[in-house]
């Protein structure tokens, strides 16, 4: 019984996703992570995490790719807490990231090339209330 309740806790949130919100969320995050600059994907359209569509705005330049989007708090039969599930899903989609700050309101992360050196800083942070913002900086 155990079981069949967690399966289907995880199949409803795929389920109920629409197809306005592709890409998921990796393919979104690993498409910004990997232009050559981030100014360049200004050109295709905002990559947006999934949910987030026609909910915010996203600012690029040649090294910073930076969005707000609004977040809906409650449960989402997954995480109740966006910011946690959208750094959840950082991890989950780069497993060599180093997670280095994780707070209530903030979570950051570095990619690091083959030397350990920063290339790549996403920052997840709650700005106002129902508001998250990511930055991804290199």
């Amino acid at each position: 019984m155990r079981r069949a309740l967690v399966a289907v806790a995880l199949l409803v949130p795929m389920l109920s996703a629409s197809a306005e919100e592709a890409p998921d969320v990796c393919s979104a995050l690993k498409t910004i992570v990997d232009a050559p600059s981030f100014d360049t994907l200004a050109k295709r359209g905002a990559l947006m995490p999934a949910g987030a569509r026609d909910q915010g705005t996203c600012k690029v330049s040649a090294h910073a790719y930076d969005c707000r989007w609004r977040a809906h708090w409650g449960p989402d039969g997954v995480v109740a807490d966006p910011l946690q599930e959208l750094g959840a899903d950082i991890a989950a989609c780069f497993p060599d990231v180093r997670h280095d700050v994780n707070t209530s309101t903030r979570q950051h992360f570095a990619l690091l090339d083959v030397a350990d050196r920063r290339v790549t800083t996403m920052t997840a942070t709650i700005e106002a209330p129902n508001t998250v913002r990511l930055r991804i900086v290199r």
